[in-house]
Order: structure tokens, then C-alpha cells, then sequence
């Protein structure tokens, strides 16, 4: 049936996405563009800039919390969902687990100073993916191991399984966005950011509700469900036959950038402000917004509490797909879940996930050594221009709040100008995915032409594949002082 489709797409964004979008290298680097879209009240210090369509900002992010989840591990070698399931779950991971997926693909992204040059305007049209998935641990001890979890061969009754461990969301958009960036005087720049999101395709649980339980009775066995209140939606998916609706990539993108029917709105905010002994202090709050799904939606819930009776569930080792598969189709022939599933068509709403953004940096400018004729000197910018080069230390943190739980980072960082085209950013962070993420990124300028390139988790990156965390960025942009 339908609603097992959308199950197994959920079991495999918990399997195979293996944190947000953090970006603590591009956060408040060099001043380049795709900084306002991470702080709209960044500082910046061009009057015109131009993203090489479809490279100005190329970005992809995966992570899970637990170290053992990486594709060496968990894909590698595998041919069907049963092998990754069961990989998985070899990794033990607990109910405070959690999987993302993050990617961004920038269309196109432009910006200039406007008449009142205390202004600055940006805009443009970004793609991006998102997943995110909490592990439901109750619900796969049930999985694999039926009602008899310590495999001595007798049911366990009473033993309550908590369903609102079911926690995922996934989804494609595009978002059109415009900013404008402030500066208030020599020490306060403020910024803010309209959004319009365009959805495609779009999945999500409710916040789910229930207890499943096994009880004996005088003549058997009863699978009770109490408190139920549990769900799951999608849009541009499935129908309601459970049959693929997805379009070719050519419908999908069209979809992303405004034809897909399901739209949304949100905000960004951000400041940066600077203190009389070279501190700055910058701050951002991200995705203050909804999108409105409405087209293709399909929509499964089960909002009252049942009793099957039947023999334990037993599902064979190696066999777990196959097993549920076939028990899910004679339950719902034999009409015991029938008329317990609700079926809709109606819109649902999805929350975007809250971004807040925050530095404190020392900035300290030292004089460029040149060579004269008769010996080496320091020049002072009064008398030689363009020789004070600039060096950053600060902290970083950062907070994305998921359905429930927050994801969070720490950053300490460090970046130099090695000369006026060419800087470098140097980052240490600690979050729920690893303590010890060492990250770079290199941003070098050839006149107007901007390049820059970032990546994370250096350490992993010989052996991306034994990793259960990465993240990479790349953007090119012509910049106009």
C-alpha cells in the first residue's frame, strides 16, 4: 500500500544520509558576497558583484552523529535496502542519533551599491536539498528483532515502544531572495533578506504520538496501539495508489524555481558591530519562514487507538524488509487497518529550521615588507599604499533547531591576508558530529575575478569514505570595488 512507500523513503533517509548548514569557513570570510547570505549585516567593501552563474556557490554537507555511520560501513557492498538497514543498525546507534543531508547550487547572485552608497542591494535564485532524520531506536529494535529482543525465544509482553521517535524531513527547493545591507556608521552595519521559497518535492512526519505494546490474552496474542496520534506527508512524491509521481530533472528544477505550486515565505536578519580596541561582534538569524505544501500532497495518519490480534512479531534475520512487507499487506487486505488510516489530500505546512549565527573576533594589521635598494623596510600605509595587511582570530558558534533537537557548533578560527589577493581561513570546530574538525578555506582574487574553495574535516578527507562527516564549497564571483 501507499503508506509503506513513504516508510521506506523515511528508513532510507535515516540509512543512506549519512550538518546543516553550518559554512563556519565562508561565515564572515574575506568579504565575500555569499557572506550576506550568511549574515545580511555583514561588512563588506565592494560596490558591484557578479556570481558566475551556476558556480558562484557550490555547496555540499552530509553528517551523522554517530561515527560509525559512514559509507565504507553502512553502503559499501550492498545491493538492496534489507543490507544497508541491517548495517546500520551494527553501528548501535541510539535515539539521540541523528542524520543530515545539506546541498546548495547558487542559479545566480548579483548585488550593487545603490544611489545612497550607505546601501547595498543583492539578490538572486539558490537550489537546495535538505534532509534530516532522527533514529527511531524502538521502532528498529521492533524492526529486527519483532517482539523478542533478547532472542531467547519467547515474546516480551508489555514492553512499550515509543513511536515519536519517528522524526524526518526532507525536501527539494529553490529560493528567490533580496537583501539590502546597511551600514549605520563607521562601527554598525545591519542587514535583512526577503525570501520566497518554491518547493518540489517534500516529505516530513507529523510530531507522531503512540505506544505499541504486546499484551497475552487467554487465547493468544494482542499488538496494541494506544495514544495514537502519527503521520507522515508528502508532496510530489507519491499518489495515492503508492505509485512514483516524480518527474524528469527537467520538472523537477522547473518545479524548485516557482512552478511546482508550493510556496513559502522567510526572513534573515544580521549585524555587525565593532568596539574601539579592534573587536567585532556579528550576529544572524536565518529562515524565519514556512513553505505550503499543496501540490501532490498525499497525506497518512492514524489518529485513534486499535488492537490486532495475531502470533508475535517474528521477523527473520536478513529477511526484515520482506517480513514487514508482507504482514503490512494481509493486515490491511484483511481490513484491520483500513478503516484506521486516514488517507488526505490536504495542505501541510513545514516550519523552516531556524538558524542563528554569531562571532566575536580580534583583528590586528600589520605592514607589508618591501624591498628597496639599500635594505628592507616596513612602510606605514601613510606613506607606501595598500601594505597593512590583516589577521583574524576569533570564536564562531552557531545553532539550527531540527525537530527535537538542536544541532550546534563551536568554532575557533583563525584567517590572514598573505597578500591583497590572496587570504586564508583556518578553523577548529567542535559539534555533535566530531571534536576534532579541522577546516581551511582559500579565497584569491585575479583583479575582478574572485575564487574560492573550502573544505572540512581535513583529517577524514584521505579516506572520505571511512568519514561520517564532510563538507565541501566552491564559488566563483566577479567583484567590483
Amino acid at each position: 500500500m501507499p503508506l509503506r512507500f513513504l516508510l521506506y523513503l523515511t528508513l532510507i533517509l535515516f540509512g543512506h544520509v549519512c550538518v546543516g548548514q553550518n559554512m563556519q569557513i565562508a561565515y564572515d570570510f574575506d568579504r565575500l558576497p555569499q557572506t550576506l547570505m550568511l549574515n545580511p549585516g555583514a561588512e563588506i567593501d565592494f560596490d558591484q558583484h557578479y556570481g558566475v552563474p551556476l558556480l558562484s556557490n557550490l555547496y555540499f554537507q552530509f553528517g551523522a552523529s554517530n561515527t560509525g555511520v559512514t559509507y565504507n560501513n553502512i553502503v559499501q557492498g550492498t545491493d538492496n535496502l534489507n543490507q544497508i538497514l541491517t548495517n546500520l543498525n551494527l553501528q548501535n546507534p541510539s535515539s539521540s542519533d541523528v542524520y543530515v543531508l545539506n546541498q546548495q547550487l547558487e542559479i545566480f547572485n548579483a548585488g550593487f551599491r545603490m544611489r545612497d552608497t550607505r546601501h547595498y542591494l543583492s539578490f538572486g535564485l539558490y537550489q537546495e536539498a535538505n534532509g534530516f532524520g532522527r533514529h527511531p531506536k524502538d521502532l528498529t529494535d521492533l524492526f529486527f528483532n519483532g517482539n523478542d529482543q533478547n532472542g531467547d525465544g519467547m515474546p516480551e509482553t508489555d514492553d512499550p515502544y515509543d513511536l515519536s521517535e519517528l522524526n524526518a524531513v526532507g525536501e527539494l527547493i529553490g529560493v528567490w531572495h533580496v537583501g539590502i545591507n546597511r551600514t549605520i556608521n563607521d562601527r554598525l552595519t545591519l542587514g535583512g533578506r526577503l525570501k520566497l521559497y518554491s518547493g518540489a518535492l517534500g516529505i516530513q512526519t507529523k510530531s507522531n504520538n503512540g505506544i505499541y505494546s504486546l499484551s497475552q490474552v487467554p487465547f493468544g496474542f494482542e499488538h496494541v496501539f494506544q495514544k495514537m496520534n502519527a503521520g507522515i506527508s508528502s508532496s510530489g512524491l507519491v499518489n495515492n495508489q503508492g505509485v512514483s509521481i516524480v518527474g524528469d530533472p527537467g520538472e523537477v528544477l522547473a518545479n524548485a524555481l516557482g512552478g511546482g505550486g508550493n510556496y513559502g515565505f522567510g526572513i534573515d536578519f544580521g549585524f555587525t558591530v565593532k568596539s574601539d580596541n579592534d573587536l567585532t561582534f556579528t550576529g544572524s538569524i536565518r529562515d524565519l519562514g514556512f513553505i505550503n505544501f499543496s501540490n501532490d500532497v498525499t497525506t497518512y495518519e492514524i489518529e485513534e487507538d486499535f488492537i490486532i490480534e495475531d502470533v508475535p512479531f517474528d521477523p527473520p534475520e536478513g529477511q526484515e524488509v520482506d517480513y514487514w512487507d508482507d504482514l503490512w499487506t494481509s493486515y490491511y487486505e484483511a481490513g484491520l487497518l483500513e478503516d484506521k488510516l486516514d488517507t488526505l489530500a490536504s495542505a501541510y505546512t513545514q516550519i523552516r529550521p531556524v538558524k542563528l549565527s554569531g562571532s566575536v573576533k580580534k583583528t590586528k594589521t600589520r605592514r607589508k615588507k618591501v624591498n628597496s635598494a639599500y635594505r628592507t623596510v616596513s612602510c606605514d600605509q601613510d606613506f607606501i599604499g595598500d601594505t597593512t595587511l590583516e589577521s583574524e582570530y576569533g570564536l564562531q558558534v552557531y545553532s539550527e533547531f531540527r525537530p527535537v533537537t538542536v544541532l550546534w557548533a563551536v568554532t575557533g578560527f583563525y584567517s590572514r591576508q598573505f597578500s591583497k589577493s590572496l587570504n586564508a581561513k583556518f578553523t577548529y570546530t567542535v559539534d555533535r558530529f566530531s571534536f576534532y574538525n579541522i577546516g581551511v578555506g582559500v579565497s584569491a582574487r585575479i583583479k575582478q575575478f574572485n575564487l574560492f574553495v573550502a573544505a572540512d574535516n581535513l583529517l577524514a578527507l584521505p579516506s572520505v569514505r571511512d568519514s561520517n562527516y564532510q563538507s565541501f564549497q566552491l564559488g566563483m564571483n566577479v567583484i567590483i570595488k
